[in-house]
Formats: structure tokens, sequence, C-alpha cells
């Protein structure tokens, strides 16, 4: 900001007129030592060329004469403005500069406290823990682990996505924890299992071992045994899939797609997850239509076109966005 710039605000400041972004301004700009040197001269410019008030002669005459005749009423108050905004100013700045530290340290405690994996559209990633258990993320995913394990007694990660997740188990018996956005947490001592949390909900699929899984807000905990599959909604109740293939919750580690009568808009919610391709489907009954199989892509475009094939659909491709329609 120039100079002619800050004199403007300054002087529009000191009149009582400045806007709110104005202020806030001048606020982050008082910051510096050598701005604030500044403001008091321009202060001290502005109060010489804008008087508050018009003398008169006479009257300050006769206030001069009871003065030198009464020495007690000498001793009248002294403009303190100047020493009154520095003051002010000062604590305003210690209190912006609390908060930009407390704000400063909410916003990197993430990043001081975890390590951050995360995977983009189509790439999967293969992880080993400091504890050497290993994790398979998928596409589209991130997986926090804590920087210092030393400080719990229990081993914890955050996933935002989907993750196989082969966990060992420890000599001194501590717990895994997985959790998740929507307050799921998945507790384990040693097994393998795949912890699947997007915006529709969360799931868990049980490959081997013994899995306990609590909704933190509304302290609902249910276990589950190898082969369960259990889903969770927005509103925390479960829903458990005994004696699943677990293999085919997993096939995207073979860049695989296991549909079994799976409708045509989970599909391309599952594009979307997986590649960041939005798909449009308008007709509400080609949406609900099904469709299975074992079927292996490694794009996007690859599964569209294995789709156009197998049920005489047509594409089209407006920008940014594939829409999927019937052929006739």
């Amino acid at each position: 900001m120039g100079t002619r710039l800050n004199k403007n605000i300054l002087w529009t400041y000191f009149e009582g007129r400045a806007t709110p972004i104005q202020k806030q301004l001048i606020l982050e700009w008082l910051e510096s030592e050598t701005n604030r040197e500044i403001f008091y001269r321009m202060l001290n410019e502005w109060e010489k060329e804008n008087l508050q008030f018009q003398p008169i002669v006479e009257e300050d005459f006769e206030r001069l004469t009871q003065k030198l005749s009464d020495p007690t009423l000498l001793l009248t108050e002294l403009p303190t403005k100047p020493v009154e905004m520095r003051k002010n100013y000062k604590i305003w700045i210690a209190a912006a500069s609390v908060i930009f530290l407390l704000v400063g340290c909410w916003w990197a405690q993430d990043l001081l406290l975890y390590k951050t994996y995360t995977t983009g559209f189509g790439q999967i990633q293969t992880l080993r823990l400091p504890d050497d258990s290993r994790v398979v993320l998928n596409a589209n995913s991130t997986l926090q682990v804590p920087r210092f394990t030393f400080l719990s007694n229990h081993r914890e990660v955050k996933l935002s996505g989907e993750a196989e997740f082969s966990v060992v188990h420890t000599v001194d018996h501590r717990r895994f924890l997985v959790r998740t956005p929507d307050q799921l947490e998945v507790e384990v001592l040693g097994t393998e299992f795949l912890v699947y949390s997007r915006g529709y909900g969360s799931k868990v699929a049980l490959s081997h071992g013994k899995v306990k899984l609590r909704h933190l807000k509304h302290q609902k905990s249910v276990d589950i045994r190898p082969g369960d599959v259990i889903t969770m909604n927005a509103q925390g109740h479960f829903q458990l899939q005994p004696n699943q293939n677990i293999t085919e919750q997993t096939a995207w580690k073979e860049q695989r797609f296991v549909f079994n009568r799976t409708p045509l808009f989970e599909i391309a919610r599952k594009i979307k997850e997986q590649f960041g391709v939005t798909v449009q489907i308008p007709d509400s009954a080609l949406a609900v239509r099904q469709l299975s199989g074992n079927y292996p892509a490694t794009n996007a475009e690859e599964l569209l076109q294995m789709m156009t094939r197998l049920l005489d659909l047509q594409l089209q491709r407006p920008e940014e966005s594939v829409v999927i329609l019937s052929e006739k």
C-alpha cells in the first residue's frame, strides 16, 4: 500500500468514517513497528490540521485570568487521545497476535501430529506403517498416521476414502483404531479388514480376525466376524451382511470392478470416486438398471465403454462430464 493511500485511509479513520474493511486493513498494517510510527506521525499531523474546536478569544482570556488567580485550576486534563490510541492499539495487536497464533496452531496441528498419505484418482498405494502393519490405499483417499506413537497407549489412524488393512499384533497388545470423518471407529488387535468411508456412508468388510465397530456420537457398537460386511448410514445405523465374498470388496486392488445386480447410478458414483469423472444419468428408469459381472478397468473410459456395449447405451460428453443415455 503506497504512502498516499495510507494517508487517505488513515485520515478517513481519524475522522470516524472508516469502513470495517478499512479498520481491519489498518489493524493488519499496524503489525509493523515502522508502520506504527507512521501512524502516530500522521495522527499528530491530522490533529494539527483538523482542530476539534473553534477558539472564542473573550472566553479564553477570561478562563486564563481565572487560572492565574487560582493555581489549582492549572491542573486541567491534558489531551490523551494519542496516548490512549497507542495503548489501545497495543492491546489490539497483542490480542490479534494471540488469535493468529491459536488459529495457526489449530490449522497446523494435523501437519505436526500426523503424516498424511493421499492418493489421486486412479492411483493405488501400498504403505507400511511404523508397527509393520500394511495398508493398501485406494484411489481418491487420505490416510493420516500419527508421528509420535509413543504418546499414546493405542495405535490410531484416520481414513477418508477406502483402504485395506493388514494389522500386526504387538507384544504390548496395543489396540489398533481406524477412525473416519462420520464418527465410525474400527477397533482391532490383529486382523485383515477393509474400511470404506466417503460421503455416502461407511462400510467395513472383515477377512480375518475380529473387529468391533463403534459410532462415537451415538455410542452404538457391534462385533463382526470373518465374512461379514457391515454398512453404516449417516444416522449411525448398522446393517450386517454375513457370509460375503470379501475378495469382491477388495477387487479394486487388482483394478477390477465386481458388480452384483448393481444399479447404474451406484456404478456412476463409483466412477466418480475412483477416477474423478462425473457421470450423469438423466433417465431415472435407466439409472436403476442393474449390471452384474467382474470387469477389469484401469480408467473411467474402459469401464464406460464396457457398460455401453453390454447394455446398448450411448454416451454424450458435455463439458467436464459424461451423460449416459439409452440407445433407443
